[in-house]
């Protein structure tokens, strides 16, 4: 983002000066590179396997190859696992890169909190970016949350800086960062209308009105295609490839039909979360075995992911009620507050961490993510405004959407978390006057009402599993 061209909160050159900035930047990275140092995981646990073996495929000149479930996941992963054995000779060195690709994202989450509201706000988002246990950890995996982390929050600025300052391209950048998380994540091929909405927000008049949005769409209707164009174009090479090569039209991927077979099947929903999924591949494949056979996995992984969507339909059409009862149990999955990490302390992956550490850092996870999604909420409810609003609101309820219809995993609550910390930093840096917004409208009083309660009730749901004792 050019110095020159940018100004304001989303100007790099008041970041720069900013010392709580910095030492909050140098005490991100101390914890990742720490972590990953004192230690390293050289080896793949379940889906990291998964892209590795890719990986390996595509170093053997076979290109991207289906997993060995059958699945065609997003190929931004494997492709990049490939390029580090390449260039640095180890896949290994990815992770190296992931500890900066995070502390990066503090830095862009500053940005989006001063934009959003002042310095104050900013210096808080950085913090808690930087210290949230499980992102600092999952730069030390092989899985896709860091990058995909990275790509949302840039798209999210860039998209910022160009309603600010009225430039495209800085439009196209925000378009190619979000096609980035396309090619890393499936799920985001739907998230491109939230940064439109972002494009044309209204910045004056009464966004509830229409007659705002149509004055405020014809002023910005460069800025909006420039972002649909640019993403499109990042995204078509690889969509064109892929509809030509694995059986039929594709955009990045092929997995929605198999991630529904795993929700909506004879066995009740899968995770794989400690102490509440299925976490050794023999209790896997008995838990499998109960329900119905999956579609044929020999075929093309874009036929058989629509064979699995059309029997996912029929199944849901036989047992609607099982389909609507299954809905707040997938959510309690995702609302888990513990996480991947805890998974990984309890099962022992951190030689020489004293019994008091993991229980510790078991209690200390549970509090960030309580935060996040219990005041968060209330800070969104209160503070949440404009165009980032659009995106983080946008992607939240998408994701909420996909989790209901399949099934639920802390990973998955991840990137949310990353755009939930702005609200939770203006939660944190005035909660009077995010507690007053709320008072005076009775519309985000009852938006608080609905939804606070529930997500606390489905926190507590699956919270005894992080701790044994509880069992």
């Amino acid at each position: 983002m050019s110095a020159a061209q940018v100004t304001g909160p989303l100007d790099p050159r008041t970041w720069l000066r900013d010392g709580w900035l910095w030492a909050a930047l140098l005490v991100g990275f101390a914890l990742r590179a720490g972590m990953l140092a004192e230690w390293p995981q050289f080896e793949c646990l379940r889906d990291e396997c998964i892209y590795r073996g890719m990986a390996v495929t595509i170093l053997e000149g076979h290109g991207l190859a289906t997993s060995n479930k059958g699945w065609l996941p997003s190929p931004g992963y494997p492709y990049l696992m490939a390029a580090c054995r390449t260039f640095f000779g180890s896949m290994f060195a990815l992770k190296i890169i992931q500890v900066f690709l995070s502390t990066a994202s503090a830095m862009m989450v500053y940005g989006i909190g001063f934009e959003v509201a002042d310095r104050r706000t900013a210096r808080i988002a950085a913090w808690l970016f930087a210290l949230n246990p499980t992102i600092a950890w999952f730069t030390n995996t092989w899985w896709i949350e860091t990058v995909y982390i990275f790509f949302l929050c840039a798209a999210a600025l860039w998209m910022l800086a160009a309603r600010r300052n009225a430039d495209q391209g800085q439009a196209v950048v925000s378009g190619m960062m979000l096609g980035g998380a396309v090619l890393f994540r499936g799920v985001a091929t739907y998230l491109p209308p939230f940064w439109v909405l972002a494009a044309i927000y209204p910045s004056e008049g009464d966004p509830f009105r229409w007659e705002t949005w149509w004055e405020s769409a014809r002023q910005r209707w460069r800025t909006a295609l420039a972002f649909v164009v640019a993403m499109t174009l990042t995204v078509a090479p690889y969509s064109i490839y892929g509809s030509t090569h694995y059986g039929g039209f594709m955009i990045t991927d092929a997995t929605a039909g198999h991630v529904l077979y795993l929700g909506n099947n004879d066995f009740p929903p899968l995770t794989f979360d400690y102490g509440n999924g299925m976490l050794t591949q023999p209790v896997f494949e008995r838990y499998l075995s109960s329900g119905r056979r999956p579609c044929n996995r020999e075929v093309p992984p874009v036929q058989s992911s629509a064979c699995e969507v059309s029997e996912t339909v029929a199944w849901a059409m036989h047992h609607p009620s099982a389909w609507f009862a299954r809905i707040p149990v997938r959510l309690a999955q995702m609302f888990n507050p513990n996480s991947f990490l805890t998974r990984h302390v309890r099962w022992g992956y951190w030689p020489g961490f004293p019994w008091w550490a993991k229980e510790a850092l078991s209690v200390t996870i549970v509090a960030f993510s309580a935060a996040l999604m219990l005041l968060g909420t209330v800070g969104a409810w209160g503070r949440a405004r404009g165009p980032y609003a659009m995106m983080a609101v946008g992607t939240t309820l998408w994701t909420l959407f996909t989790i209901a219809t399949s099934y639920g995993m802390t990973r998955f609550r991840l990137p949310l978390e990353a755009m939930w910390t702005v609200y939770l930093a203006l939660f944190l840096a005035n909660p009077r006057a995010c507690i007053e917004a709320i008072r005076q409208d009775s519309w985000r009083l009852v938006g608080v009402l609905l939804t606070v309660p529930p997500v606390f009730a489905l926190m507590l749901w699956y919270l005894p599993t992080g701790f044994p004792a509880f069992w």
